[in-house]
């Protein structure tokens, strides 16, 4: 049975490692100018321009695209469908989407490269895509006909939390690390900074410590006239809360991210697995204990199955920041509720930086390796991490389910078995424990307004690469429509649905009209577009 390893809210992959399995577990997605002056930022990645200009030579439309004048213009690099790199270049993380083909990807390394693009852009009517780790749920980090620019070689990681938009996490905590400090964010390694914190940002020390959005203290963009604008909580504050939630492709391209470190702690990780006869307790004690617990335990619960049969599988993962005893006490507390112990239990002492590697599923394997393989940037030629192929779903909880609700999942997880094994993959259902530093920010201090619900849930889908996938999207919708009658309404962006109708209310809730305010001041001439944009 192959159980799908994306975005499972760690469990799927954590629980595999911490049972002596290797696994990964992958959060990510791919923004003018307001009256006063640009602020200027450093060059974030790559060396200092040379051969680009400050100030673009002109931005009216006025031809054809010249691909070859824009390769020149660039210290970066222009791919196009007839060079070798193509294949790799045009690539985004799910699978689903390797139809996709842009007119040329551009690996820019600095501010003056993105500004070459958007002049050309401009000049030529190409539309634009803005990429960083291209794990955008919609696959809009990419589309046929645009021209990609990649933020990937923007990878700088200072000590002081200054880093590059397109630094990959697993180079963000390992860089971090060597100074003694982190940053509360994702599991997956290959999900870039810019794409996990512009839309809010969920890891496990975010009942600790917040939402990664709400440790970034500046954030530095080119807007689509060219124009470099750092925003924090004095300089163009409007794009700066924007951006805290709703900066993904939205107002412009985002070169660096600046966020208040915090010293790395020592951590405890938990992992415990049920028969599935015990699926409704654990489902229904789980929900009571996960969201109430000290800030400092960050828990989810995940139910997954596989086609063709047999049972499906249901575990708790636990991750605290506090002593070894006090998270056994509440996992022993948890059991208790269930009334029964886990036939599977492990508990063990570990240090940030370790945690965040068995989470990323790269624990057995060096840094090098824990990377898409490939040559172009963000890549590298020893990486061992496949792509996955996948859809998703999600809704915020605001109350425990009724005994209804937790009855829906169960036989929503059980309805995964009865698919037929030819397309492969897996259904899988997790649970993610809110609460905490989270809801303590008032829901309109940032364009992240989901700050009043309990659990957030996902709900993915996962099928072989190049069957079409049909029947577990089937099953996605169907789940994803008996599960969100128990729910807010709301939805996660960084898990952006394509099929959503209602999403901007969905996502962005009660600043949606704010967020269409700050999108007429920054762009004005809605450069930046895609299905789902402002």
């Amino acid at each position: 049975m192959t159980l799908p390893n994306r975005r499972t809210v760690l469990t799927a992959g954590a629980a595999a490692v911490l049972t002596g399995v290797t696994a990964t577990a992958c959060d990510d997605t791919g923004s003018s100018t307001p009256t006063g002056g640009s602020t200027p930022a450093t060059t974030t990645g790559g060396p200092t321009p040379t051969g680009a200009s400050a100030s673009p030579s002109t931005t009216a439309p006025s031809g054809p695209a010249d691909w070859p004048a824009l390769a020149k213009s660039l210290d970066g690099s222009v791919v196009r469908p007839d060079d070798a790199a193509y294949p790799t270049a045009r690539q985004l993380y799910n699978t689903r989407y390797d139809n996709q083909k842009p007119a040329g990807v551009a690996y820019v390394r600095h501010e003056a490269d993105i500004r070459e693009c958007l002049a050309f852009a401009r000049r030529s009517s190409t539309p634009v895509a803005i990429r960083s780790g291209g794990h955008s749920y919609g696959g809009w980090s990419s589309g046929n006909g645009r021209l990609v620019i990649d933020v990937s070689s923007l990878s700088r990681v200072g000590g002081d939390g200054t880093i590059g938009a397109g630094a990959r996490l697993l180079d963000v905590y390992q860089g971090l690390a060597a100074h003694g400090v982190t940053i509360p964010g994702g599991s997956c390694p290959t999900v870039a900074i810019s794409g996990l914190t512009l839309g809010g940002g969920h890891g496990v020390a975010a009942r600790a410590y917040g939402l990664t959005c709400d440790s970034l203290t500046a954030a530095t963009i080119v807007t689509a006239d060219g124009k470099t604008l750092t925003a924090d909580a004095k300089h163009h504050s409007d794009l700066f809360w924007a951006l805290r939630g709703a900066g993904n492709g939205n107002f412009g391209v985002v070169t660096e991210l600046r966020f208040r470190t915090r010293p790395a702690p020592q951590t405890v990780t938990a992992y415990m697995s049920w028969p599935w006869s015990r699926a409704r307790s654990v489902v229904t004690a789980w929900q009571q204990w996960g969201p109430d617990q000290p800030d400092e335990i960050w828990s989810s619960a995940h139910l997954a199955a596989g086609p063709g049969g047999g049972n499906p599988t249901v575990t708790v993962s636990a991750f605290s920041l506090g002593t070894y005893g006090d998270l056994q006490n509440a996992v022993d507390r948890l059991a208790d509720k269930i009334g029964a112990p886990a036939s599977s239990v492990s508990l063990r002492r570990r240090s940030y930086q370790e945690a965040m590697l068995v989470y990323a599923g790269c624990s057995g394997i060096t840094d090098a390796q824990c990377h898409l393989p490939g040559t172009t940037p963000g890549r590298t030629s020893q990486g061992t991490l496949q792509r996955e192929t996948y859809a998703a779903a999600s809704d915020f909880y605001d109350h425990a389910l009724p005994p209804a609700g937790v009855q829906a999942l169960l036989d929503r997880t059980e309805a995964f078995t009865r698919l037929d094994t030819a397309q492969g993959g897996g259904g899988s259902i997790a649970l993610t424990a809110l609460g905490g530093a989270i809801n303590r920010v008032d829901p309109q201090a940032t364009a992240f307004v989901h700050r009043r619900s309990r659990v957030l849930a996902q709900y993915i889908g996962a099928w072989r690469p190049g069957t079409s996938g049909s029947p577990q999207q089937n099953w996605l919708k169907d789940t994803h429509s008996a599960l969100r009658r128990y729910a807010s309404g709301a939805a996660y962006q960084n898990y952006a649905d394509p099929a959503l109708t209602d999403w901007r209310n969905a996502y962005y809730g009660t600043g949606a009209a704010r967020l269409a305010e700050v999108k007429k001041r920054y762009d004005p001439d809605g450069a930046f577009t895609y299905p789902q944009s402002l």
